[in-house]
């Protein structure tokens, strides 16, 4: 079992990273989650503990587990970050910013699948 300061400081980080992976100020996202930036700042250097509360609402305003800022699993972290990256857009920029990442997926999935071929030829 970790100390509490530890323990502390790795909830810290893990909201501080998701803050950054959101490209949010402490005064933006602190607004969002209804919580003061300076009480921000000391939760993301470990000076400070996270009520039951607190976290409710930080996961409850970006929609990410709890399990991850205390366990650290990272399972939907990534796809939830995205979606609110995107959501943070007006109309018009939402709708090209999915075009892209259409874009971007297809040109994905034709590499792989160049890959994939390149490599069958090769074991033949």
């Amino acid at each position: 079992m970790l100390p509490e300061k530890d323990f502390n400081l790795i909830v810290g980080l893990r909201i501080r990273e998701v803050r950054e992976n959101l490209q949010m100020t402490r005064a933006v996202f602190s607004e969002r989650c209804n919580i003061s930036e300076s009480f921000l700042a000391a939760v993301e250097n470990g000076q400070k503990s996270v009520s039951s509360k607190t976290l409710f609402k930080i996961c409850s305003s970006f929609n990410i587990s709890a399990d991850y800022f205390i366990r650290g699993n990272k399972e939907g972290f990534e796809t939830n970050s995205i979606l609110e990256l995107i959501n943070s857009l007006d109309k018009s920029s939402k709708e090209y910013a999915i075009r892209i990442l259409r874009d971007y997926v297809r040109a994905i999935h034709t590499c792989q699948e160049k890959n994939k071929e390149v490599s069958e030829h090769q074991t033949v």
